[in-house]
């Protein structure tokens, strides 16, 4: 009777373990995807998409975009002979990296004044980006938008929750930092103080980015 009852006693809690694993695992990652595509002949890309069922960041989306080897001869051939510094400054802003967060749960537009990469030193450039050719060789370490960028907006209080989206593009030796760590971790301050805190595994370095 004794040995009936201890094992029944097991084999409810390693149901209980099982479910809690599954139920710990499910809380955050709703899903996540990969996908590779090009742009006719000058452009390909490498996109991760990743969505979570709790928290106030939502979804995440990291995108890689390369020239491809026509386009690189190209501006050798075109630009890079009537400005050589000019196509040098185009070629060097790429592999270009961006990053997307979208934020839900507040009430009013959400403007992020500071970027923290968990262990991972970088350095932000702020300003609009209106042309890419040559800003992306400008960027340092990664790019966000000024955080006056949508002030008066951000005094609205919406009487509903409101979705916002945040954007920063990153160069690619931040990128070879971040891949190295074993998990992302992303902190994001807004410019009223709070925090929104992004954590999930290496998708960097899982499909090497």
């Amino acid at each position: 009777m004794y040995l009936r009852s201890h094992i029944m006693f097991v084999q409810v809690i390693s149901r209980m373990c099982l479910w809690f694993s599954f139920y710990v695992l499910g809380v955050f990652l709703l899903s996540a995807d990969v996908k590779t595509y090009c742009d006719g002949f000058y452009f390909c890309y490498k996109e991760y998409l990743e969505d979570f069922k709790s928290g106030s960041i939502s979804h995440i989306s990291f995108r890689k975009r390369d020239m491809t080897e026509v386009s690189r001869e190209q501006l050798r051939v075109t630009i890079m002979r009537a400005n050589e510094e000019y196509g040098k400054a185009i070629e060097a802003g790429y592999p270009d990296y961006s990053l997307e967060f979208k934020i839900v749960g507040e009430h009013q537009a959400v403007n992020i004044k500071q970027v923290i990469f968990d262990g991972v030193e970088a350095e932000p450039s702020i300003f609009h980006i209106f042309e890419p050719s040559w800003q992306l060789a400008e960027i340092k370490d990664f790019q966000m938008e000024p955080v006056k960028a949508n002030s008066k907006l951000a005094e609205v209080i919406s009487l509903v929750p409101v979705s916002n989206t945040f954007t920063i593009r990153l160069r690619k030796r931040l990128v070879d930092k971040l891949k190295e760590k074993p998990r992302i971790k992303i902190t994001l301050i807004s410019s009223y103080g709070k925090k929104f805190i992004i954590e999930t595994d290496n998708f960097i370095r899982e499909y090497d980015f």
